[in-house]
């Protein structure tokens, strides 16, 4: 007999962290920093996010703070021990739906580079949802 049981604990899985599949292999970023850098007009978010159980990968997301909508996402890096990888700015889409009032949240997809030799690495089902 097993028991199974839900509660509104579960809930808080549902936010601060940063999913992917990164060329398939799906990766959880749940260690999260936010920082907000303000400029002459303008403000942006960067993110910046490792998994708990490896903490030589790093996800880091940049945009402007208080700006929603597709492609937004100026952006975008995966690193690990051995390699660091930019989106591919032709082949890289984003949508960010909130982004105000500790609430940072949205989707991406495309291909990275890496800066050394020009592997790519692809990646699918892409999404975040932080509070800070």
């Amino acid at each position: 007999m097993s028991l199974i049981g839900c509660s509104k604990d579960d809930d808080k899985a549902d936010v601060n962290y940063i999913t992917a599949k990164f060329n398939g292999i799906e990766e959880r970023f749940t260690i999260i920093s936010v920082d907000k850098v303000d400029y002459d007009g303008y403000t942006d978010i960067v993110v910046r996010a490792t998994p708990n159980n490896d903490l030589t990968k790093i996800v880091t997301i940049g945009s402007e703070y208080g700006v929603v909508g597709p492609n937004e996402i100026w952006g975008f890096s995966y690193e690990t021990d051995s390699a660091y990888y930019e989106q591919d700015a032709s082949n890289f889409t984003s949508n960010i739906t909130v982004n105000s009032d500790g609430n940072y949240v949205g989707t991406f997809s495309g291909s990275l580079i890496e800066e050394n030799n020009g592997n790519v690495l692809v990646v699918t089902s892409g999404s975040f949802n932080i509070k800070y």
